[in-house]
């Protein structure tokens, strides 16, 4: 009996969980994105860059292409659609 109330209760915990997310309308996705470049990248310059956004079912993916003629690299935002969190930065070269 204690175990069925445990399972239960966990299930209970577990599905309401997942319904807490922030929906897409409200996560200024690229707002973040952009922020979180400006914090750790202080001296990327995104001038002359082209903007990137990409996604899949549950990922945004917003990045720079540099032109042609331009060495160097960009930072990679991921951003989980359903919490709206980062959940990778880097920094290509």
């Amino acid at each position: 009996m204690k175990r069925s109330m445990v399972r239960t209760i966990v299930a209970a915990v577990l599905s309401s969980a997942g319904s807490q997310a922030i929906a897409q309308p409200q996560c200024d996705f690229m707002k973040l994105a952009e922020e979180y470049i400006a914090k750790l990248f202080p001296f990327f310059n995104s001038t002359g860059k082209t903007l990137v956004v990409s996604e899949n079912e549950r990922l945004w993916e917003m990045t720079y292409r540099l032109p042609p003629h331009m060495l160097g690299g960009a930072p990679i935002v991921t951003i989980d659609k359903r919490t709206c969190l980062v959940v990778r930065v880097q920094l290509t070269q």
